[in-house]
């Protein structure tokens, strides 16, 4: 995709006494047009830094206008019932496709194992190999990837749709779980620390997480550096009850070492 135009000397100019307000317009402008912007392409069509471009990005998805994925940006469309998880599932999807892999590369075969309807698991479903196993999750968009393996099982959780998430919740999905028993749960969050615990910003996927951890022997968390430290609205669960975090390199070396000795299993992929 190429979206840097001619550079005539009156677009030059142009380009040259550009104020950030403006430049932050283009930028809404070319994603409405676009879908999707690349930092590179942003800082020579502007004649900016990498860098300047990056800080004019966090402050339009601190503003709402957009989100930020690896090397760029998708609009933060709130019009339609699929845009949410599929914006979602860009922002670092690199480090979300390692973390999915591992996580999939510890599933055995006869194995339950339990997932939650977040874009990291999200890939892990996309790299779960086609085992004996059974799968429970209130994802549609899990269960979709799901279908075109049939050696899976799969136990779809019933409930009230959220269209963010293509999840399924409430009352409903809580009593389905009821009886069932499950190996590992694996999910993501929204934020997560030693001293918060793990947390998520809409309580009815929490109180749907929390049964689902509750069925299960071991909980792992599957959550890249981005998260870590970031405030939610509301708590999960604390995070000496995880069994295994599967992380990014990013993750402070100091705050792996406290996880550790609180006993959690921390695995850092690429």
């Amino acid at each position: 995709m190429n979206n840097v135009e001619n550079n005539t000397p009156s677009t030059q100019k142009k380009v040259e006494s550009m104020t950030g307000n403006d430049r932050k317009k283009e930028i809404i402008s070319l994603l409405e047009d676009l879908g999707i912007v690349r930092v590179s392409d942003m800082s020579k069509r502007f004649g900016v830094t990498e860098e300047t471009i990056r800080r004019d990005l966090e402050r339009l998805e601190n503003e709402g206008l957009l989100l930020r994925t690896h090397g760029g940006a998708v609009l933060n469309r709130k019009d339609g019932p699929e845009l949410p998880i599929l914006q979602r599932e860009l922002v670092n999807l690199e480090d979300k496709k390692l973390i999915g892999e591992y996580a999939a590369s510890m599933v055995k075969d006869g194995e339950v194992i339990a997932m939650d309807a977040s874009t990291t698991c999200l890939q892990m479903a996309k790299l779960l190999p086609n085992k004996e196993i059974t799968v429970i999750t209130y994802s549609i968009a899990i269960t979709y990837e799901l279908i075109k393996k049939t050696n899976i099982q799969v136990f779809l959780i019933g409930g009230y749709l959220d269209r963010h998430s293509l999840g399924n919740t409430g009352t409903p999905a809580e009593k389905m779980l009821e009886g069932y028993h499950a190996d590992r749960f694996f999910f993501s969050c929204q934020g997560f620390d030693l001293q918060r615990g793990v947390s998520e910003p809409y309580e009815a996927h929490v109180q749907l997480k929390k049964n689902m951890a509750a069925i299960a022997d071991q909980l792992v968390l599957m959550a890249d550096s981005s998260k870590f430290q970031r405030k939610s609205l509301v708590r999960l669960i604390e995070m000496e009850a995880i069994s295994t975090l599967v992380t990014d390199r990013q993750l402070p070396e100091e705050e792996m070492q406290e996880m550790e000795a609180c006993g959690i299993e921390v695995v850092v992929v690429n």
